[in-house]
């Protein structure tokens, strides 16, 4: 039975569901505001009517409790959508900033979350001292620790539960997080202090990372509208910093000649992954997802079909294209298929030698010298020392797709067929990421009138002067 309490100009209607597993009883509400102009009678008629559909409603279960905390129900988004709708990296993206949102809002009952506390969460975000990242240094010389034998560093990175990149990155003396650093000294025997030297930062997060943590919080509370727990998600109207317009790092063509030059020294297996990246403006995970059934060497094309990613305890992984749009055939060139049919020989002939050790699970095309599924990192790594070697301008292996774009712009290609080869959803999403290059290329363009200039600037020089009597008749109309 439905209880109705007077509440300032409203009425308070409240209908227990019996008690949880702590004996505490479970009551939901709501509340309704006559109308103005309606005469008691009116009042309570209406007051009835919605105390009954509303008992009706929670006795079916189609109102749900808006008095649960936020972490709650976080934990139950995680475990009922996020898990069975979301890609594993979006899982795991938000499961991280989960841990810093709910220390701040996670004690908060969803009814009771404003904009006002998302904002202030925002706010704290963007303080100094709020990172408080950790990095290890490695202080050992790790490589003679592991061992020189073929399939050391790879059966060592899997001990400890790390990526091969990672352990070339303690190894090369370069920072990693600390949570990597301690999972390599327990590998080795040791404690943490004795193998690697820390130091904690304490700067103020990214914009982009606030922007990250804004997402899984609407994600989160859009659900909890979709679910009924809310009438309106309090995130939609949050103060979030500007990103501002940051151009697409790439290659100018010379540089990119002189990369794909520089690469002829270099072993196949890594020549052939960066030549091809340039050549087709496949997203990484694209690039390592793509297998020989994908590819028409007849006709020149490819098809993405699946991607290939890496989450820390769940290694590497197949997933799904970006985006629908990402699923798409793609034309390559001839200088990719030239590429590719070397390459081919290459892998068939690895393959022969390794016979029954050739690790192949799915007929990738690019793989290890074993045929397993590369690791996504060490393609970064491998890259980036590199461009260092080779003296080239600071780029990464996603500045390849922006060079590809980048120089079918140049190259005056329409819009849309440059944002269907890189798998946009839409062309405004590549004008958006590449307007430099399109201001660029519209400059180019009106240079194309100049041809005509010697017939719209041609004056012979009495033609190009006034006559005298017309500057006396202006000197006239002047006076």
């Amino acid at each position: 039975m439905a209880t109705i309490q007077k509440q300032g100009r409203g009425y308070k209607i409240t209908v227990s569901q019996g008690y949880d597993y702590t004996g505490k009883r479970i009551r939901q509400y709501m509340t309704w505001t006559p109308e103005p102009g309606m005469t008691d009678r009116q009042v309570k008629k209406e007051l009835e009517r919605q105390a009954v559909l509303f008992e009706e409603k929670v006795k079916n279960g189609t109102v749900a409790d808006a008095t649960i905390r936020f972490a709650d129900f976080a934990d139950k988004y995680m475990a009922e959508y996020a898990q069975l709708y979301l890609k594993p990296k979006t899982v795991h993206t938000y499961a991280e900033n989960l841990v810093r949102i709910n220390q701040a809002i996670g004690h908060i009952r969803l009814r009771d979350l404003r904009t006002a506390h998302i904002n202030s969460f925002y706010r704290n975000l963007q303080e100094s001292g709020i990172r408080n990242r950790v990095t290890a240094v490695c202080k050992l010389d790790l490589r003679t620790k592991i061992g020189t034998q073929r399939g050391a560093l790879t059966a060592f990175a899997k001990k400890a539960g790390v990526g091969r990149a990672t352990v070339n990155q303690a190894i090369a003396g370069k920072p990693i997080s600390l949570v990597s650093a301690e999972a390599i000294a327990s590998a080795l025997g040791i404690k943490t202090s004795a193998a690697f030297a820390t130091t904690t930062h304490r700067e103020a997060l990214a914009p982009a990372s606030v922007i990250s943590y804004h997402h899984t919080l609407s994600s989160i509370l859009s659900r909890a509208v979709k679910w009924g727990y809310i009438p309106s998600n309090p995130a939609d109207a949050a103060e979030k910093p500007s990103l501002g317009r940051k151009e697409a790092a790439y290659l100018e063509e010379a540089d990119a000649r002189r990369l794909l030059e520089l690469l002829q020294t270099e072993p196949i297996r890594w020549r052939a992954v960066i030549t091809f990246d340039l050549l087709s403006g496949l997203r990484r995970a694209e690039l390592l997802g793509l297998r020989w059934q994908d590819v028409d060497l007849d006709g020149h094309t490819i098809t993405i079909r699946q991607t290939s990613n890496y989450l820390p305890g769940l290694g590497v992984y197949v997933g799904t294209p970006k985006t629908s749009t990402s699923v798409r055939p793609l034309p390559i060139s001839t200088a990719a298929v030239l590429l590719l049919l070397e390459y081919r020989q290459w892998q068939d002939e690895q393959r022969g030698k390794l016979g029954d050790a050739w690790e192949d699970q799915d007929g990738r095309v690019f793989t290890t010298n074993t045929g397993a599924p590369i690791f996504p990192d060490s393609v970064t790594q491998w890259f980036s020392d590199f461009i260092a070697r080779a003296g080239l301008p600071k780029v990464t292996v996603h500045s390849l797709r922006h060079t590809y774009a980048s120089l079918m712009i140049a190259d005056g290609v329409p819009l849309v067929v440059v944002s269907r080869q890189l798998g946009h959803a839409q062309a405004s999403t590549t004008s958006n990421i590449y307007a430099h290059v399109i201001s660029s290329a519209q400059a180019r363009a009106m240079q194309t009138f100049d041809r005509f200039n010697d017939i719209v600037t041609r004056q012979d020089a009495t033609e190009s002067a006034a006559p005298e009597n017309d500057i006396d008749d202006i000197k006239a109309a002047g006076e």
